[in-house]
């Protein structure tokens, strides 16, 4: 004679036990694909971030071994070029936006290119001089997941020769 002991899991209770155990995975992993999107989106805005200050920094020192700076609209107001210059009037470098591929490029003068500054896509960089100072209205970038990363700084011109 067997006891209801000795009689094992019924078909029904191996059915519910999987079925509860399959909710808690499923949980488990949609919890999991939603911390990965949210550190991804994080990880991507640092970045857009920390090249956007690495931008402003660049530009700064350029602007600050320069004794004096032009400002020119190219393509259009939004994109401009900064080409700073010594006391001789000589070229010292330049910082311009690319249409190719929408990054900052630097160089000993525009479109002599050594690179962009950062690989950050940029909408928009902005600039100003006044006296021996030169403003960062806006510098623009987007980040990988579409959000758009603002900065303004100024910089004044160190090397500036006056008789």
């Amino acid at each position: 004679m067997s006891t209801r002991g000795e009689r094992g899991l019924t078909l029904l209770e191996v059915t519910i036990v999987m079925a509860l155990a399959a909710l808690v995975v499923m949980g488990m992993i949609g919890f999991y694909i939603s911390s990965q999107a949210t550190w991804i989106d994080g990880s991507t805005q640092a970045i857009a971030q920390r090249d956007a200050t690495m931008l402003v920094e660049t530009v700064s020192q350029g602007v600050r071994r320069a004794a004096f700076a032009e400002v020119t609209s190219d393509p259009d107001s939004v994109h401009q070029t900064l080409t700073l210059h010594r006391n001789d009037g000589t070229t010292l470098q330049a910082f311009w936006w690319s249409s190719a591929d929408s990054l900052v490029h630097q160089g000993p003068a525009a479109g002599q290119d050594v690179g962009p500054v950062v690989v950050s896509k940029v909408t928009r960089f902005q600039l100003d001089t006044l006296a021996n100072m030169v403003t960062l209205r806006l510098v623009e970038l987007r980040a990988g997941d579409g959000q758009l990363v603002r900065m303004a700084s100024a910089a004044r011109l160190c090397n500036r020769w006056t008789p």
